[in-house]
């Protein structure tokens, strides 16, 4: 019973450093924020606990202009962050 993972929206409002404080009285709590996570904080998060991310708005801004190519583009960007923080 009970939850698989929490979603924390949005991310950008609370920062990595929150997670420490929901893990301290609940460490087995699977958490992904969403809402600001980006190539460069991505690392941040993972290293503060969090068992996954969610991109939504910097994966598909491009898609408002019909820039398909750079929706691809990013999504390999992200691809490659996430093998290089799971190593």
């Amino acid at each position: 019973s009970g939850v698989d993972i929490v979603k924390l929206f949005p991310g950008s409002a609370y920062g990595p450093s929150i997670i420490s404080a929901f893990k301290a009285p609940m460490p087995q709590v699977n958490i992904m924020p969403t809402g600001g996570v980006s190539l460069d904080n991505m690392k941040e998060w993972f290293d503060a606990g969090v068992v996954t991310v969610g991109v939504g708005g910097n994966l598909l801004a491009p898609a408002a202009t019909g820039d398909f190519d750079k929706v691809t583009e990013v999504a390999q960007q992200y691809a490659a962050k996430m093998k290089e923080i799971k190593r």
